[in-house]
């Protein structure tokens, strides 16, 4: 018996290294097998001619290149001249062929009155290009962009687009900053906007056509599942504006019931949308150009793959689903409710209502809506550090003087300096220096210490001009007054006028941020980005071809065992990792109770100091017992670290303490389905440490003060700031604090004010 098995399974590995080897030909299942719902225009086709998959069409190439394409130059007399793409009509397999007309954005159409599409989209890696034709000649293009052309092309009819990657000649500089100053007239005026979110398939141009089963498993999976996701968009926000239009509530895990009596809840938990796609897993959120281009369009569509759905009907949809009892998106961390996956969705619609008509969120002041634009967009990426400004500018109405010329031959420097200078000067308030921040991982090094660092996209401390639940801080530590501002030496000196009120005597530990939400010091996301494990991860076979001829199957297998001890290992260090986070987190409130308590003294009411220090005072809309309670409880599931402190298990077995501890920090927190927890009102603390000053005033102190530094009140500002002296006489700014009882004026002193060079 032993010796027919193994004589059948030495034919099945020759079976396996013929040319007919399983996935060297992938083979899809038909994504039309789930039913679709909004989809892109039909493309018919002949019957004696198939329609090819375009899972399948997209690993092609264009099979005709040319000679290179020459731009024509932009007509010199049209100052709102720009180019658009007619995308030709074509089967999913043809080649992509394309031409570039020129138009005036002012009077763009004469005989058509559809206008053009804009697409916003993800760029991706510019290195690996394609050919597309344009105009019979060829030009290179990334296969993000490919992709989107090809899945966007109609099979019957031209499609008119315009796509900055290829309607701007990227080569030209004086043409490149032109029509970025134009992109904000563009997006506002387009007929639409075509949000591309990428398909499944797109892998295949990353993982090779040869990959193994497993990875076309993967994307085919994906595939299946987009129908499915946009159908329930198309339900979820149907029903919600009906609901709204004739003023119903929703009813929790039922709302509507159709003929059939099945329910809304009961229809949707049966498709089991997969929010990642478009959400948590999706670069288009998290770059800086996005933001511009959905938050300008009169109308948007999301696209992926075949299907399309109203960005209104998505924005409708996301409440609803809350509403009917999905709460997928909330993530508890230690107690603490962390960034969600609508996070990003959540602030583009907030920065479209800041936008409409009547809205107090933007006050109408230049300087402090730029400000509030950079707030919501600084964690945001780019591929050139200069966009982090440059891409917020068509925002902006032609009427309003942001200050800023884009000049793409600049330093990176030169425009954060340009940009914070026209902040400062025109919001009359230092509110921009609190995004000064020392990154781990800086986008531009060298900068002087009063000048953010727009470019990086790391996470900073919140900054203090909000209260910990994002409003506008109501108190001002320099009663109101504007600011009185100059620089020196070639504009890299800052000088302000300030008085200083207290000196920084103790400090205590820093307080981390989660593990997962941190991007620049030292995260998960470092992990799975850690180059050993991506060497372990590379020794196991790519492809068919890489396999041992001998016995393909025996090294699959035990690549595969190789690979499953690697994700084991990962998965080990990463909760242990998790569980120590949680336990840190923990154990620093606790040391920071016990240094407000042991440092104020016992006549003092340290409590309610300590609460409204690691709060910020942040006003809480329940009644004051209420909000003690919630502080009590939350105080509570801190100090669940004690009793194992106390039988130093700590000292004597640290892994086991961490764990253990990790495990009942977990178990050990406030009820946050309470109206208001207290962990929401802990937004400032992360990044941050307590500190005490020789004037007995605690502080929520920058992570970078060190004993000596300064408490400084400067005019205009909303908070105090931590600056320290340097050799020169000059100080170093070291970030915004919350001192206790110097937030409302109480301690400022016009007459006591001096000038203060910030370098």
């Amino acid at each position: 018996m032993f010796k027919r098995l193994q004589d059948r399974w030495k034919r099945f590995e020759e079976w396996v290294d013929e040319d007919d080897v399983p996935g060297a030909t992938p083979q899809t299942e038909s994504p039309s097998q789930t039913p679709p719902t909004t989809q892109l225009e039909a493309q018919p086709v002949a019957d004696d001619e198939p329609e090819p998959d375009l899972a399948e069409a997209y690993c092609y190439t264009n099979e005709t290149t040319t000679s290179p394409y020459t731009y024509t130059p932009l007509s010199p007399t049209i100052k709102s001249a720009i180019r658009v793409l007619t995308l030709l009509p074509g089967r999913a397999d043809a080649d992509i062929e394309c031409q570039l007309i020129e138009l005036d954005l002012n009077n763009p159409w004469t005989d058509d009155d559809e206008g053009f599409e804009a697409l916003s989209y993800v760029w991706g890696d510019i290195t690996d290009t394609t050919p597309i034709q344009i105009d019979g000649a060829t030009i290179q293009i990334g296969r993000s962009l490919r992709s989107a052309l090809l899945h966007l092309r109609y099979f019957n009819k031209p499609r008119i687009l315009w796509v900055d990657a290829v309607c701007i000649n990227q080569e030209d500089m004086d043409e490149r900053n032109s029509q970025v100053m134009l992109m904000g007239e563009i997006y506002s005026k387009a007929a639409r906007t075509l949000v591309w979110l990428g398909c499944p398939c797109c892998l295949l141009s990353v993982l090779g056509r040869s990959r193994g089963v497993y990875q076309q498993g993967q994307w085919e999976k994906q595939l299946v599942a987009i129908g499915p996701l946009f159908q329930s968009i198309e339900i979820l926000g149907t029903e919600a504006r009906k609901l709204a239009e004739e003023g119903r509530e929703v009813v929790p895990k039922k709302g509507e019931i159709d003929e059939d009596g099945k329910t809304t809840y009961d229809k949707i938990r049966k498709l089991d949308p997969q929010w990642n796609f478009i959400f948590r897993e999706n670069s288009w959120w998290t770059r800086i150009w996005t933001l511009q281009e959905i938050v300008l369009a009169k109308e948007a569509r999301l696209c992926m793959y075949d299907q399309e759905v109203d960005w209104d009907l998505l924005v409708d949809a996301m409440p609803y689903y809350s509403a009917l009892g999905f709460n997928k998106f909330t993530v508890i961390y230690a107690g603490t409710k962390t960034n969600t996956g609508l996070e990003p969705f959540n602030m583009v619609n907030a920065m479209r209502e800041a936008r409409e008509p009547g809205s107090d969120l933007v006050t109408g002041d230049v300087g402090d809506e730029f400000l509030y634009y950079l707030s919501l967009s600084h964690w945001r990426d780019c591929g050139v550090a200069h966009d982090k400004i440059y891409a917020l500018l068509g925002l902006f109405s032609q009427e309003s003087d942001v200050g800023i010329e884009v000049d793409y031959r600049s330093d990176a420097e030169d425009v954060y300096r340009s940009a914070t200078k026209a902040l400062l000067q025109q919001s009359k308030s230092l509110d921009a220096l609190g995004f000064c921040y020392p990154y781990k991982i800086p986008r531009v090094s060298g900068l002087p210490s009063w000048l953010p660092d727009w470019g990086s996209a790391g996470n900073l401390a919140m900054p203090l001009m909000n209260d910990a639940k994002g409003e506008l801080r109501a108190t001002h530590a320099s009663r109101g007054l504007p600011t009185k501002l100059r620089w020196e030496d070639d504009d890299r000196t800052l000088v302000v006028d300030g008085h200083i009120i207290d000196a920084i005597t103790k400090l205590s530990s820093i307080q981390v941020s989660p593990a997962h939400d941190d991007r620049n010091e030292g995260s998960l996301d470092h992990m799975l980005n850690d180059p050993v494990m991506h060497a372990e991860a590379d020794k196991s076979p790519q492809t068919w071809d890489e396999l041992d001829p001998d016995r393909p199957i025996r090294h699959l297998l035990s690549s595969w065992t190789r690979g499953a001890k690697l994700g084991a290992s990962f998965l080990s260090k990463a909760l242990f990792h998790v569980l120590s986070n949680i336990v840190e987190i923990r154990e620093t409130y606790l040391e920071w109770e016990n240094f407000a308590r042991s440092e104020l003294g016992e006549n003092i009411d340290h409590r309610h100091i300590f609460r409204d220090t690691v709060t910020t005072s942040t006003a809480c809309p329940l009644e004051p017992a209420l909000f003690d309670a919630r502080f009590d409880g939350w105080l509570k599931a801190v100090k669940s670290v004690e009793k194992f402190k106390k039988a130093k298990l700590d000292q004597y077995a640290k892994k086991t303490y961490l764990s253990v501890t990790g495990f009942s920090a977990i178990i050990n927190t406030e009820d946050d389905d309470l109206p208001e927890p207290f962990t929401a009102y802990l937004s400032h603390a992360p990044r941050r440490r307590l500190g005490i000053t020789a004037g007995k005033r605690l502080c929520l102190l920058p992570k970078m003060t060190e004993v000596g530094d300064k408490v400084v009140l400067l005019r205009g500002g909303r908070v105090p700031v931590i600056l320290r002296q340097r050799e020169d006489s000059s100080m170093q700014f070291v970030g915004e604090a919350y001192v206790h009882d110097a937030m409302d004026g109480e301690a400022f002193d016009e007459d006591k004010c001096v000038d203060f060079r910030l370098t």
